[in-house]
């Protein structure tokens, strides 16, 4: 035991010396969809819409960058203080041959496109882009949807590219006359921001210009009407509002915060906001020029800013936890450890058994020490229990399948609580991979969610069920295996028959228990305690298939063999409870509505049938040959 123990404390620590302390450009809070939130996961989550990844791999780069990839922020400070070069980044991911043809463009095997040739091509195309625009979404074509994506992606591309345009120095001021008149150097460059800033100056040298003779014109006013110009241009960047990285100056939780651009439109910039518009206009000119030191002194003044002049309204430190978070990447950690402790598990029946099931075992820990570890920076990050998606739901399910695997391996010490939590924890975290590709994860929660009592008793509940549910499960499977395999070896088979019925005991408490639960909060939140809601019906059907199978087992109607075969198939009333529900796109519980999943809760069912039945037959076959000999 201590050997184990050592393993879960050597993780956690190391996991608690990683964690951030220094502010950076990645932790420059933004607020997006009702929540604040890092700039690292705002625009990791806007490359993975466009691209697919959330960092660019080496076949989109231009060739002085393609000996290594590039991370999502550093991509996005390029665009956004070189606008005009986003060209290079060959990131528009379009693999449809249809849609590649439609928009004139060759055929490219990587499916792979830059601004420029995605921009014309949808130039050409704008008016059927109009027209299914004004489609309903049921009658919309595959092809109209690819479609549809594109125009949405590279409207997002030049939102991102232009958002910050307003603030860097890109209006060089020659004349002395000119400088004069705005307190500058000659030479110097200016944003958008200090020209506006600064007009009324300009005031004087405007009605000379106006009133004076064009033939007349002198060097200042030929240089002031060049500037005007540029500050016409880049007046047409106001469409880029989506960085809303400047908080409401009332400081109240509930209000809109701002971007760059829309402050520019604002009558009314209040001192604080005005102090963080300049600090951050001089982090990005220093980061132009490559200068770090400066650029980050600046970041330390923003941090300051944040912490002092709006406290209260932002917690920096959750902002640079979720940060870290992104950069951990600790359930695909988990995942390494679980594929290993299978592994290991593996080889161990087929050589010095003992040894290599311990290393295992503490690979399974150690998969579920980074599990669980992912899961609680989450519930610290959003301030809420850890289930309200169903993102959150499957990697809770596997946690909780994970942690009653680890305790029948620490009773059992047979290799078979390494194999069912190497299976769980793995599978599962790959299922929950494939929502975590659908964007931010760490949504926030819709109104009849939004209540961290219900979400800590009920759901938390519920889920705990699911996931001994399916555990319970896996040990059916196991049993019928045995006794394919072993078939005379009684006393083990006794015990896996006993670990089995305990499992489904404890999936039947906090199955029943969530259920009812459940019930109480619609009472309060709905004004009804049940309303045959497909959600609710499937947590009955759980409930109701656990206990006709204790009762056929306790009252002998079926045999230990009936028992596992029927927690066999209770797995797959779980996954219709939990999944196959949300097909019906009916019902209160609108939050857990998914897509896509058809097939493969079939392929689910199809395999489970399958194994199950044809373990179960081919048991009874084997024990049948057995006593006829």
């Amino acid at each position: 035991m201590k050997f184990y123990s050592l393993i879960f404390l050597f993780i956690l620590s190391i996991c608690a010396i990683l964690l951030p302390r220094d502010f950076d450009h990645r932790d420059i809070p933004i607020h997006e969809n009702g929540r604040i939130k890092p700039l690292d996961t705002f625009v990791k989550n806007q490359l993975l819409l466009i691209y697919g990844k959330r960092s660019i791999k080496q076949n989109a780069l231009p060739g002085e960058l393609n000996s290594e990839g590039l991370s999502a922020l550093d991509w996005f400070f390029d665009i956004a203080l070189h606008p005009d070069e986003g060209d290079k980044y060959r990131i528009f991911n379009i693999s449809n041959p249809e849609v590649v043809a439609s928009l004139g463009l060759d055929w490219d095997p990587e499916h792979l496109y830059n601004q420029t040739e995605v921009l014309t091509g949808l130039k050409n195309q704008i008016h059927y882009i109009t027209t299914i625009q004004r489609k309903p979404e049921a009658e919309l074509t595959q092809f109209d949807t690819q479609m549809l994506k594109v125009y949405s992606n590279a409207i997002q591309y030049q939102t991102l590219s232009y958002s910050l345009s307003c603030l860097l120095p890109s209006i060089q001021i020659h004349n002395e006359t000119i400088a004069q008149s705005l307190s500058v150097n000659p030479g110097d460059k200016l944003s958008y921001y200090q020209l506006m800033r600064k007009a009324n100056k300009l005031s004087p040298l405007m009605e000379r210009l106006i009133n004076r003779d064009k033939n007349k014109w002198s060097e200042s006013d030929y240089e002031l009407q060049h500037v005007m110009g540029v500050l016409n241009e880049i007046d047409q960047d106001k469409f880029a509002r989506i960085l809303k990285i400047i908080p409401s100056e009332s400081g109240k939780q509930n209000e809109e915060w701002q971007s760059p651009w829309e402050l520019m439109e604002s009558r009314m910039i209040g001192p604080n906001q005005e102090k963080l518009l300049l600090t951050l206009e001089s982090f990005l000119k220093f980061r132009i020029d490559n200068d770090s030191i400066k650029s980050d002194s600046l970041l330390a003044e923003y941090e300051k800013l944040l912490s002092l002049q709006f406290k209260g309204l932002i917690n920096l430190d959750n902002v640079k936890l979720e940060t870290w978070k992104n950069k951990a990447n600790l359930f695909y950690k988990s995942i390494a450890f679980y594929i290993l402790a299978f592994l290991l598990l593996v080889i161990s029946w087929m050589t010095t058994p003992r040894l290599l099931r311990r290393i295992s075992f503490a690979c399974l820990l150690g998969g579920l020490t980074f599990h669980f570890y992912g899961i609680l920076l989450r519930i610290i990050i959003m301030q809420r229990p850890p289930v309200s998606t169903l993102y959150e739901s499957i990697i809770f399910v596997g946690l909780i399948g994970v942690i009653c695997a680890s305790l029948l391996e620490y009773n059992r010490k047979d290799g078979m609580g390494i194999f069912i939590g190497a299976i769980v924890g793995g599978v599962l975290h790959f299922v929950g991979l494939g929502y975590a590709n659908d964007g931010d994860t760490l949504g926030m929660l819709v109104a009849v969610l939004n209540s961290n009592f219900w979400l800590a008793t009920h759901v938390t509940t519920i889920t705990i069920g699911y996931g001994a549910s399916l555990f319970a499960g896996l040990l059916g499977h196991i049993y019928l295996l045995q006794l394919i395999r072993i078939p005379f070896d009684k006393k083990y088979l006794n015990t896996v028959n006993a670990n089995l019925f305990g499992a489904t005991l404890f999936a039947l408490f906090f199955t029943l228990f969530g259920t009812i639960l459940g019930g109480i909060w619609a009472d309060q939140s709905w004004g009804r305690f049940w309303g045959w809601d497909p959600k609710e019906n499937g947590a009955l059907l759980i409930v109701m298939w656990q206990i006709m199978m204790l009762h056929l087992r306790i009252t002998g109607l079926v045999k230990p063999m009936g028992f596992a075969l029927g927690m066999v198939l209770n797995n797959i009333v779980v996954i219709l409870a939990w999944f196959g529900v949300n097909l019906l796109n009916v019902g209160l519980h609108s939050y857990g509505f998914a897509a896509g999943i058809a097939i493969n809760i079939s392929l689910f069912t199809i395999f489970e049938l399958i194994t199950g039945f044809g373990s179960y037959f081919w048991a009874k076959n084997r024990q049948k040959q057995l006593t006829a000999y």
